[in-house]
Formats: structure tokens, sequence, C-alpha cells
């Protein structure tokens, strides 16, 4: 017989009915968002690399990254990872200067 993990016995029911979790939408204009966006953006401006070099450098459609550099989408953990190699940057350039209520 094989044990099969369902919601309630795994703690997920639990964890997702708690207070403690918050749900944040993937496309939201939230001022942390918009604030990382706007260093991605400045840092590919500054490098001299053009919309149409990045997104096809980073295999992703202009007109996504057009949204993740106004903060209308938000960038995944892989992407910005991807993004701070090809501009040569750490990851904390993006959230230098965060404060609590950004994120």
């Amino acid at each position: 017989m094989t044990s099969v993990i369902t919601p309630i016995s795994d703690g997920f029911a639990e964890a997702f009915d708690s207070p403690l979790s918050k749900t944040i939408p993937w496309k939201t204009r939230s001022p942390g968002n918009i604030r990382l966006g706007s260093r991605l953006r400045i840092k590919r401006i500054s490098n001299r690399i053009s919309e149409e070099e990045f997104s096809e450098h980073l295999g992703i459609d202009r007109n996504d990254l057009d949204l993740y550099e106004s903060g209308g989408k938000r960038v995944n953990a892989n992407l910005l990872l991807r993004i701070a190699k090809l501009l040569d940057v750490q990851l904390e350039y993006f959230f230098q200067d965060y404060t609590k209520g950004e994120l």
C-alpha cells in the first residue's frame, strides 16, 4: 500500500488558512516591484543595452521586459539571477535602500 500525501496530511490546509499566510498576486504593481524594475531599467540603460538586445539575451519578449521594468509584472528569482549576471551586478543591487513597507 502506498501512502498518499493529501493537503490535510501534509499541513498544507493548516498553513493555507493561517493568518500568517499572505497571498501576493503574481502581477501586482507594488512599490517594491516598481523600484526593482526602475533599478533594472537604469542599470540596463547605463550599460547601453537596448530593450531588444536585453530581452533577446534573457529569452523573454520585449513587452514582458517593459512590464518588468515598469513594475507591472513581478520578476521571478530565476530571471532575476539571469538579469544580475547579464548586468554584472550582485543581487543586492536591486534591493538597496528598501524599507520594510516596500516589500
